[in-house]
């Protein structure tokens, strides 16, 4: 049995799987529900802080030592991707997207957003589109992507971290309704 608490939590740690892979291992081991969601956050989080302060320098590093370029322009590729993903489920004020509105002064030059009234607001809803991001359990999202995500696009770690803690216990609650609830059933309906 504790074979399986210890695979539950390095599953959980591994890029695109996740606590989307984790938690329903765990439910078809027969782990207690709160055990799994415990293992599997803790796991998934495990990495986010190493990729919020880390992943720039290293980016840069590899890129002028000509060290796995490719690796990397496919990792931004998919950065981009999830901030687009995020821009879309922002809305404004008005109905129009993040995208749309304007930065006029609260977008420094370096991409980091700027400490003024529209600046707060922008980097407000920038969390809140992380947080979407990365609490709703579908394949792309998730702790990896998300903080890839805001660590190439200069979000500020302050904002950043409490988006991803959130949205990685959000989607664990999820995951571990869905995976017990469906393991139950089957054994239910098994009978």
């Amino acid at each position: 049995m504790k074979k399986y608490f210890i695979i539950t939590f390095l599953i959980s740690m591994i890029p695109v799987v996740e606590l989307r892979g984790a938690i329903p291992y765990a439910a078809y081991h027969d782990l207690p529900f709160g055990w799994s969601y415990a293992l599997a956050a803790v796991g998934n989080l495990l990495p986010v802080p190493f990729i919020l302060w880390f992943v720039p320098a290293l980016f840069s590093f590899m890129r002028r030592h000509h060290i796995l370029v490719g690796l990397v322009d496919w990792l931004e590729r998919k950065a981009q991707k999830g901030a687009r993903k995020i821009s879309k489920q922002k809305a404004e004020p008005d109905g129009a997207t993040a995208n749309e509105a304007p930065q006029t002064e609260a977008v420094e030059t370096d991409g980091t957003v700027a400490e003024g009234t529209k600046g707060k607001t922008i980097g407000t809803l920038a969390a809140f589109g992380l947080y979407l991001f990365v609490a709703i359990p579908l394949p792309g999202t998730g702790a990896w992507t998300g903080s890839l995500v805001a660590a190439l696009f200069g979000m500020k770690r302050r904002r950043a971290l409490p988006a991803i803690i959130l949205g990685v216990l959000t989607a664990g609650v999820i995951m571990t309704l869905a995976s017990y609830g469906i393991v139950s059933a089957f054994r239910f309906f098994a009978k």
